[in-house]
């Protein structure tokens, strides 16, 4: 799948004030999608996810179960530990629940300390 498909499936499903419940608790709340990404609220925070950080992610793992785990080692952006250009742990959950929304994920599910989905190589609906 190329990047503007994978784009296309994620936003046919989300729109700007979908909340969305995380699997850790809380919720996220959807601020903007534009170019760059999807721009969500957790708590007091706004955080992006960037398109092409999440299709990559998406393609470096589809086929596999994925942990939050994985997508922190992949890119910077999905944690908020890394030494340079630290992101936000909050990209890993909020990636697997968009994933989920478009069948492009099952329903991430704890695994001791981490969060895990298998990401599809297709849509499943």
């Amino acid at each position: 799948m190329e990047e503007r498909e994978f784009k296309r499936l994620i936003e046919a499903c989300i729109s700007v004030g979908d909340v969305l419940p995380n699997p850790g608790g809380g919720t996220s709340t959807i601020t903007k999608i534009d170019d760059k990404g999807v721009r969500y609220r957790r708590g007091k925070s706004v955080m992006l996810l960037k398109w092409d950080i999440f299709y990559g992610a998406y393609r470096q793992f589809g086929g596999k179960l994925v942990d939050t785990r994985d997508l922190r080692t992949f890119d910077n952006s999905f944690d908020s530990r890394a030494r340079e250009s630290a992101g936000h742990s909050c990209n890993c959950t909020f990636a697997l629940m968009l994933l989920e929304r478009a069948g492009l994920a099952d329903r991430a599910v704890k695994r001791g300390r981490r969060f895990s989905a298998h990401f599809w190589r297709e849509p499943h609906r």
